[in-house]
């Protein structure tokens, strides 16, 4: 009886402690060159100027996670969550580029323009970059409101991820 007492309080006394995320899902998004077009590997989606999200994936990579070295080869771990391979079509190349694409759904903490739609943004320096099987990557993150326990200010959340080759480095 005594043991039983302690593992209750126990339990009670950790269960509090979890870390559970609340999420919701972004619906739409726009691509802001509407000259760029992103299509599913597969088939199964083509995304041009405004569009409805095709998918949401659970990444949740934030920047106290993930930057630098970490966030170019973290295209791999972004698979498993629900990211989809992609080509991407470019107004200032000939040639189709593939990538690896995020659409996040968005911690219910968050704000800013980044968790009501996604903006994808690509810019040529960026598109540049991704030449002889280098990775490059844009993404757009939000800002996490403080809590009572902790202070968020400086953490910052991917909305979307797109890593950029031109070479097909992401199989």
């Amino acid at each position: 009886m005594k043991y039983t007492s302690l593992l209750f309080i126990a339990l009670l006394l950790f269960s509090g402690c979890s870390a559970t995320t609340y999420t919701k899902n972004i619906s739409n998004g726009v691509i802001e060159d509407s000259a760029t077009i992103i299509s599913a590997d597969d088939g199964s989606f083509k995304l041009q100027g405004e569009f409805k999200a095709p998918f949401n994936s659970a990444t949740h990579y934030h920047s106290l996670n993930i930057g630098g070295e970490k966030l170019i080869k973290g295209y791999y771990r972004a698979l498993g969550f629900g990211a989809k391979h992609v080509r991407i079509k470019v107004p200032s190349s000939d040639k189709e580029l593939y990538g690896v694409l995020a659409l996040d759904d968005i911690d219910e903490r968050g704000y800013g323009p980044g968790v009501s739609s996604y903006k994808i943004i690509i810019p040529e320096p960026y598109i540049k970059a991704a030449n002889g099987g280098k990775i490059s990557v844009v993404y757009e993150y939000y800002n996490i409101k403080d809590d009572a326990l902790f202070d968020n200010s400086n953490i910052k959340k991917y909305s979307w991820i797109l890593w950029i080759s031109d070479e097909d480095v992401f199989k």
